[in-house]
């Protein structure tokens, strides 16, 4: 059953039930990019939300087509599913709006497909993700040359690292990889204190650590 549009009130009824998952996903002409990552990849079960994002005034019958087979696999398989279809506008600003507000009012968990679609969309859809990333459970990528499913680590843009870590990201980023002892001796500081700074940056997404031995390294990550 095809829900109203997205508009901050349907999709928002779900938003404390707890294991509901809201799959969003550009489509166009082609099923396979929402079918294969969404429903078939990850499954989907009784109380999910599956929101299709396609360009406003897009009438086209391969495009409804494409909706309808995204819709008939779904009954298949869990009718109580809701399909949603969201009009995104075609304005360039007005349509990255659109697609946070529709990120924004997703139940449970956000599960979002980067993989198909009009560029007049997934372009807009993208810079909205990568915008609200830290609501975001899982980025999925449907891949047009082999037609696999991968799951993204995205970086996120939007980060943003306290004045007194500063020091410590910058070292690491001119090292490309540090250990915290080369950070500590090179700052002159205490490791308990580069220690602090390399758990907030993590924590941020400015830089990845592990440990060799009793040796913790340090990488700054696309964030950085």
């Amino acid at each position: 059953m095809i829900s109203p549009r997205c508009n901050g009130t349907v999709l928002a009824t779900g938003c404390h039930i707890s294991g509901v998952r809201t799959y969003i996903a550009p489509i166009g002409y082609n099923s396979t990019s929402v079918t294969r990552p969404v429903i078939l990849s990850r499954g989907v079960e009784q109380g999910d939300q599956v929101v299709l994002l396609r360009p406003a005034g897009s009438e086209d019958a391969r495009a409804t087509e494409a909706i309808d087979d995204v819709e008939g696999l779904l009954q298949e398989i869990e009718p109580e599913v809701a399909l949603t279809v969201e009009e995104i506008p075609r304005a360039f600003e007005h349509s990255v709006l659109a697609c946070r507000d529709c990120i924004d009012a997703a139940a449970g968990k956000r599960v979002v497909s980067l993989g198909g679609g009009a560029r007049d969309v997934l372009l807009p859809f993208t810079v909205a993700v990568l915008a609200r990333l830290e609501t975001i459970d899982t980025v999925l990528f449907f891949s047009d040359l082999d037609g696999s499913v991968q799951e993204w680590t995205l970086p996120r843009l939007t980060a943003t690292v306290s004045s007194s870590t500063q020091d410590t990201l910058a070292a690491v980023v001119a090292a490309d990889e540090t250990t915290l002892p080369e950070l500590a001796e090179q700052l002159d500081a205490s490791k308990s204190t580069i220690t602090r700074h390399i758990e907030e940056l993590v924590s941020n997404g400015a830089v990845d650590s592990w440990r060799e031995g009793k040796v913790k390294h340090v990488q700054p990550t696309l964030t950085a």
